[in-house]
């Protein structure tokens, strides 16, 4: 292998492990095993993740950007809290692009796609009603990653990688159990009217979904964490 090459390779490899950091560390605050508040050291992070420190920076500088982590060079990392205005304004952001994504879906997703789609919302659906938390968080998130895959616009996945993942961690703390199913049906209509290739009726009901979400984002503003 030529020096070009090698040094290919080292960066890809350095890619790698800094995604491998950022999805421990991203899912280490959504589950609050990192509260809101918690300060820790780029050193300990590096420690616990068997990890160098080189990737696990590249991992907090991302953290950081979608707003998870504060980075402070002297003090530390502060796992940053969470505001309910701010989420009701990303559900604005996301609104008119998840609209975006599902017209993608019926114009390009495969029929695989689709099979998976509709195999992910059962898997929800029954996690909701075992109100099985874990589970059903990460039927949640196969379901978004999945979407965006199937819309086949790489804009719109970087993008949305982002704003799912400060959602993610809104509503993880702040979702409560009983909503489990309303949500999981809700998105099983989404998923039905893309299943039948209807980009108005699945238009409209990401429009019904959002208006769900907002209703239980303003209800966090008198209610506590979930435990």
């Amino acid at each position: 292998m030529d020096q070009r090459g090698a040094l290919g390779l080292g960066q890809q490899q350095s890619r790698s492990l800094a995604d491998a950091a950022f999805k421990v560390i991203e899912e280490m605050i959504v589950t609050r095993r990192l509260a809101p508040g918690t300060m820790v050291s780029e050193s300990e992070l590096a420690a616990e993740l068997s990890m160098g420190r080189t990737p696990v920076r590249e991992a907090l500088a991302r953290l950081e950007w979608i707003g998870f982590v504060e980075i402070h060079s002297r003090r530390g990392v502060l796992v940053s809290s969470m505001d309910v205005i701010r989420h009701l304004e990303l559900l604005e952001v996301r609104r008119p692009l998840e609209t975006s994504i599902v017209r993608c879906i019926v114009e390009r997703a495969t029929p695989k796609d689709l099979d998976e789609l509709q195999s992910l919302v059962r898997e929800l659906t029954d996690a909701a009603a075992n109100r099985d938390r874990d589970r059903y968080f990460r039927a949640k998130r196969s379901l978004h990653e999945t979407e965006v895959h199937a819309a086949y616009n790489q804009v719109l996945t970087m993008t949305m990688r982002n704003l799912h993942a400060q959602s993610r961690r809104f509503w993880f703390t702040y979702e409560p159990t009983d909503s489990f199913h309303e949500a999981a049906e809700r998105h099983g209509t989404v998923v039905r009217h893309l299943a039948n290739r209807d980009a108005d009726a699945a238009a409209a009901a990401v429009e019904r979904l959002f208006e769900f979400l907002e209703r239980l984002t303003r209800r966090a503003l008198d209610r506590r964490p979930v435990s």
